[in-house]
C-alpha cells in the first residue's frame, strides 16, 4: 500500500518517463507509480535503449513510444508531449529512480492551485556530485537572469507542464537542454511558473548528461535565451501573439 494521501484530482494529468538505457531502475519507479492510489497513466519513450527498457516497461503496465536509435532527452520529451495530447498536464521525470513518484501528488496539487509549470527543487547538498552542484549553481542562476522569474533547479528533469504551456511555448532544443528552454520561455510567455522541493535521490545509478558534450549545449541555449530578451526570434513573436488574442478574448467573454 502507498503512504501518500489519495489525491482525486479534477485535472487529467499522466506522467511521462523518458529512458535510456533504464531497464536497472525502470521497474522500481513503475511500481512505484502503480502503488499511487489513484494511480496516473504512465508513458515511456525508450530513446534507443539497446537493453530491455523496452519490454520492461510493457511487463509493468506502461505505454511504450520507442526509438528505433537514440535521439536525446528533448526529442524523447517532445514526442511524449504529442502523444498525451488527450491530458490536462503531463509530469515528466527520470527513468532512473531520482525522481521519487511519490512526489507526483504534489506536483498535481500546484497545478491545482493555479500553476502552469511546477519545477522540481532539489536540495544542493553533499549528495549531489560536487561538479553536478556547480554547473547547476551557475545554470541556474543565469535561468533564473533570463526568465525573470526565480528557477532554483534548471537541471531537474521532474516537472509539470500544463496543456496549454505545451501548446503555446516553442521548442527547439534536442537533449538536456530542453529544461532550461522549456521553463524560460514559458515564463517570458506570462506563464505561472512555481517551484516544491523533491529528494534528492543518488544511487547505483549512472547519469547520462555528459559534461563535454551537454553543459556546453546547455550554456549555449542559456546564451541564446539571454539574447532572445533583446530580439525575440519569430516564433517567440508569433506565441506572444496567439496568447496575447487567446486572453483578451477570454477576457471580453468572461467580463
Amino acid at each position: 500500500m502507498s503512504d501518500v494521501t489519495p489525491i482525486r484530482s479534477p485535472l487529467r494529468v499522466a506522467a511521462l518517463i523518458p529512458a535510456y538505457q533504464a531497464a536497472a531502475h525502470l521497474g522500481e519507479v513503475l511500481m512505484r507509480f502503480a502503488a499511487l492510489d489513484p494511480a496516473p497513466e504512465v508513458l515511456v519513450v525508450d530513446d534507443g535503449s539497446r537493453d530491455a527498457t523496452s519490454e520492461v516497461a510493457r511487463r509493468h503496465g506502461a505505454g511504450v513510444l520507442a526509438f528505433a536509435a537514440n535521439r536525446g532527452k528533448g526529442h524523447a520529451l517532445l514526442a511524449g508531449f504529442r502523444s498525451l495530447a488527450g491530458f490536462d498536464a503531463v509530469v515528466a521525470l527520470d527513468a532512473d529512480g531520482q525522481h521519487p513518484p511519490e512526489s507526483f501528488p504534489d506536483f498535481v496539487r500546484a497545478a491545482e492551485t493555479g500553476a502552469d509549470v511546477v519545477l522540481g527543487r532539489r536540495r544542493f547538498d553533499t549528495a549531489m556530485p560536487w561538479v553536478r552542484r556547480l554547473a547547476n549553481t551557475v545554470s541556474s542562476g543565469w535561468a533564473t537572469l533570463a526568465a525573470g522569474q526565480r528557477i532554483s533547479d534548471s537541471q531537474c528533469g521532474y516537472r509539470l507542464y500544463r496543456r496549454e504551456v505545451l501548446a503555446a511555448v516553442p521548442v527547439r532544443a534536442s537533449r538536456y537542454e530542453v529544461e532550461s528552454e522549456m521553463a524560460v520561455r514559458a515564463a517570458r510567455l506570462g506563464f505561472r511558473v512555481v517551484e516544491i522541493e523533491v529528494p534528492t535521490v543518488y544511487g547505483s545509478e549512472t547519469s547520462h548528461l555528459r559534461l563535454d558534450r551537454d553543459v556546453p549545449r546547455i550554456l549555449g541555449t542559456l546564451a541564446r535565451l539571454s539574447l532572445e530578451a533583446l530580439a525575440p526570434p519569430p516564433e517567440m513573436r508569433a506565441a506572444h501573439r496567439a496568447l496575447s488574442d487567446r486572453r483578451s478574448g477570454a477576457g471580453i467573454a468572461t467580463s
